[in-house]
C-alpha cells in the first residue's frame, strides 16, 4: 500500500465557484479586502499576544494571498508591509505553507476567493493558523522530525473510518474529550483525562506503528493550529459563534480528516483544564496524549 512522508500539508480547495472567484481575480497588486484581513491579524496579535506558545506570531511569516495564478506576498517588518508579487508557488488555491529557502510562509487564498467557499471562519483566523504551521516547523522542525514512513492524512482517515472497531473507540475518545466544550457543567479535567486516557490505551493496541504515529502527528499538528485559530475566532466574533462553530460538533465523530483537527483541539483544551501552563514549555517533541499522560502521574 502507498505510503508518503509525514510532513506539510497543502490543502487544494476545490469547488467550480470556488475556483471561478479565484482565477477571476487578477487585478494587478493586493487588494483593499486581503489587506483589511491583514491588518486585523495585526490587531488581534497586540491583544492575543503568543496565545500562550512563546516566541509564536503570525507576523513573523510574510504571507501571500494567492489567486491561483500570482501571489501577493506581504513581508511586514518595522510596524510596515512590504508587498511584492510573484507567480503563484501552488497550482489551484491552497491554505499551506511553503518553504522558501530556510524559511516558511503563509499561503492563503484571496479574500473574494475565501467568502465565495462559504467558510465560516474569518481569512484572519486561516492565517493564524497556518502561521502556526510556520511556527511548528520553524521553531522545532515537526514535519522534519517525524516519521518518514507515516500515512497520508486520507489514508489514515480511510483506514479508521472503515474499520469498526478502531472507529468505536474512536467515537468514544471524542466522547469523552468533548467534556471539555460542555459550557453547561463543570468538567473535571484530571477524572477526564484518566478516562480519555484509558481508552486511548486500549484503542493504541488496535493501531499499527504507522497508524499510531501518523495520528499523533496529525492531532498535534493539525489540532493544535485548529485550538489556536477557534482562540482566534472566539476574540474577532465572541463565544456564540465560537461554540456554534467549534465547540457544538467537535466531539462528533466525523469520516474524513477533519476528525484530527477536532480530537487535537479537545485535547489541547483538556491540557488548558489541567494546567494553563502546559504550552509554556512544549516543544513539539511528543504526542498530545504524552503530555496528558505526565499531567496524570
Amino acid at each position: 500500500m502507498k505510503k508518503r512522508t509525514i510532513g506539510m500539508i497543502v490543502y487544494f480547495l476545490t469547488g467550480a465557484a470556488l475556483l471561478t472567484a479565484g482565477f477571476a481575480t487578477t487585478e494587478k497588486g493586493l487588494k483593499e479586502d486581503d489587506r483589511k484581513e491583514y491588518e486585523r491579524v495585526i490587531e488581534d496579535r497586540k491583544e492575543l499576544g503568543d496565545l500562550g506558545f512563546p516566541g509564536f506570531s503570525p507576523l513573523d511569516y510574510k504571507t501571500a494571498f494567492s489567486n491561483g495564478e500570482k501571489d501577493f506576498v506581504i513581508d511586514y517588518r518595522n510596524g510596515e508591509m512590504e508587498i511584492t508579487e510573484r507567480e503563484a508557488v501552488y497550482e489551484g488555491l491552497v491554505g499551506s505553507i511553503y518553504p522558501n529557502g530556510d524559511e516558511y510562509e503563509v499561503v492563503v487564498p484571496v479574500y473574494e476567493t475565501w467568502i465565495a467557499t462559504g467558510a465560516h471562519e474569518q481569512l484572519s483566523a486561516v492565517i493564524w493558523h497556518e502561521s502556526f504551521h510556520a511556527y511548528q516547523n520553524s521553531c522545532f522542525r515537526l514535519a522534519e522530525n517525524s516519521a518518514d514512513n507515516g500515512l497520508s492524512e486520507t489514508e489514515l482517515a480511510e483506514r479508521i473510518d472503515r474499520d469498526p472497531e478502531k472507529r468505536s473507540l474512536y467515537e468514544k475518545e471524542l466522547e469523552v474529550l468533548g467534556r471539555v466544550a460542555d459550557t453547561d457543567k463543570t468538567c473535571d479535567f484530571r477524572q477526564t483525562a484518566l478516562e480519555y486516557l484509558r481508552i486511548a490505551e486500549k484503542r493504541d493496541e488496535l493501531l499499527s506503528a504507522e497508524e499510531k504515529i501518523s495520528e499523533d502527528y496529525y492531532e498535534l499538528s493539525e489540532g493544535s493550529a485548529c485550538y489556536v485559530e477557534s482562540r482566534v475566532v472566539r476574540y474577532e466574533n465572541g463565544d456564540a459563534v465560537y461554540e456554534d462553530n467549534y465547540l457544538k460538533n467537535a466531539a462528533s465523530y466525523a469520516e474524513g480528516n477533519s476528525k484530527y483537527y477536532h480530537h487535537g483541539m479537545l485535547q489541547c483544551m483538556l491540557l488548558d483544564g489541567l494546567d494553563p501552563e502546559w504550552k509554556s514549555t512544549f516543544a513539539f517533541d511528543c504526542s498530545l496524549d504524552d503530555v496528558i499522560a505526565r499531567y496524570c502521574e
